[in-house]
């Protein structure tokens, strides 16, 4: 007999400690950046409140680094506690931000282990399918934490292998890990509940795998580190997509997505819950509302949830044909709503140009936004090729044009680099503030 419906709430990648392009609250004396990401998890709990959940699930990445704050520690605990007191069970797994590389080393999650009420933490995959107990009944989870090489190479056994032998010995252990547990489900073996007791399995009762990895062909966000991410271990949906796993919730990626629309599982990623870079301006930022009916199919239907997050407004306005670039500027920006906005302004003048631009009246447009990301310069080519050495006044942004445009293999990659530039500048000025925001 099918078991009865579920919902859950699959959440991830919240980076709680973000505050690049922020300033400081002067009502609480915090990151304005650090807040916006405590209001995205309060209205995200507050969704499964509201919706009385069966289960609120959390694939991986709470905070931005692996040595939170206590402020951040305070935060994280004080927007999941309405939870706790509304009876919705917490299912966690660690992500890479999570973990520390040294291994022996405690996460940044570890102390939920230890926390009275209905949380279940995973750090490693388990021994056999966790059944947690819920308000709509038992709900079968297959945990697929980050694997953490450190735990791998700390091994006699594995420590003179190569970076692709462990990754391919991580995809191995993975793959089978995930078969194995879906198989124990399908011959009705038995499973563990949270306090240890064994319970007999279903392949009729409501089933998801829990992970925080990258699926081939995912689409990021583009403030991933994609260098680290190309030398990760990646699974096809396949061998996410196990049967009767019912859903394959997801962290890590930060763009929104189902990587099996086509199919009877879903394979999602629920995205990050804020804005970190420019890069994600144009992504919706949420989580997965999830209803799970064994017995229908698919069995497992979903549909992504916006929360608040601060808005990311690029402009780029070319004024070189205009008499007053000024003015086509500020023309440019009040076109945009950039209300509590955090902005980035790229113009184009010529060389004649340069002496034209009012830049109080450009900053006086710009307001009502949040914060300046930049208010970045491009000349015409005719000044640049001219000016091959980088002046003592020059911004970051235009002294790293100017070299690039000394290095015609990097002209591509331009606007990139330029982005990556200015969203280090800006997490390096907001440095200072670590210490000054723990109480």
């Amino acid at each position: 007999m099918p078991a009865s419906p579920m919902t859950i709430l699959h959440t991830a990648d919240w980076h709680l400690g973000v505050k690049t392009y922020g300033r400081r609250d002067s009502a609480t004396g915090l990151n304005t950046r650090l807040l916006d990401t405590r209001a995205a998890l309060e209205a995200t709990v507050q969704h499964a409140i509201d919706a009385s959940v069966d289960c609120f699930v959390f694939a991986g990445d709470a905070y931005h680094t692996v040595d939170p704050t206590p402020t951040q520690q305070k935060i994280l605990a004080e927007c999941l506690q309405p939870l706790s007191a509304a009876a919705i069970p917490i299912v966690m797994v660690i992500g890479n931000h999570d973990h520390p590389v040294t291994f022996g080393r405690a996460s940044s999650l570890d102390i939920f282990e230890h926390i009275e009420g209905r949380v279940h933490f995973y750090r490693t995959p388990t021994e056999a399918v966790q059944v947690i107990d819920t308000p709509g009944g038992p709900l079968q989870v297959i945990p697929l934490p980050w694997p953490v090489r450190s735990r791998i190479l700390s091994r006699e056994q594995y420590r003179a292998m190569s970076a692709d032998d462990v990754r391919a010995f991580i995809e191995e252990q993975y793959v089978a890990y995930v078969q194995r547990r879906a198989a124990d489900i399908q011959n009705e073996a038995e499973g563990v509940r949270a306090d240890g007791s064994p319970v007999a399995l279903s392949p009729t009762r409501p089933t998801i795998l829990v992970g925080h990895v990258t699926v081939q062909g995912a689409t990021m966000a583009g403030s991933e580190r994609t260098s680290l991410i190309a030398q990760e271990p990646k699974f096809a949906v396949s061998q996410l997509a196990v049967p009767p796993i019912d859903y394959v919730a997801l962290g890590h990626i930060h763009h929104a997505q189902n990587r099996n629309a086509h199919g009877t599982v879903p394979v999602v990623y629920s995205g990050s819950i804020e804005r970190v870079t420019f890069k994600e301006r144009d992504d919706p930022k949420g989580f997965y509302m999830v209803d799970l009916a064994p017995g229908r199919t698919p069995a497992a239907t979903c549909t992504h949830v916006e929360t608040p997050a601060r808005p990311f407004v690029a402009l780029r306005v070319d004024a070189t044909d205009t008499p007053d670039p000024t003015d086509a500027i500020v023309r440019a920006i009040a076109a945009r709503d950039i209300a509590d906005a955090i902005v980035r302004v790229r113009y184009r003048v010529d060389e004649s140009q340069l002496t034209a631009i009012d830049h109080q009246r450009l900053r006086e447009a710009l307001a009502p936004a949040h914060t300046i990301a930049a208010i970045e310069r491009q000349v015409e080519a005719t000044e640049r090729k001219r000016r091959t050495h980088v002046k003592r006044d020059d911004d970051l942004a235009s002294a790293l044009r100017q070299y690039i445009q000394q290095h015609d293999e990097l002209a591509p990659l331009a606007d990139e680099l330029v982005d990556a530039a200015l969203d280090i500048q800006a997490e390096h000025e907001q440095a200072p503030e670590r210490q000054s925001s723990t109480p």
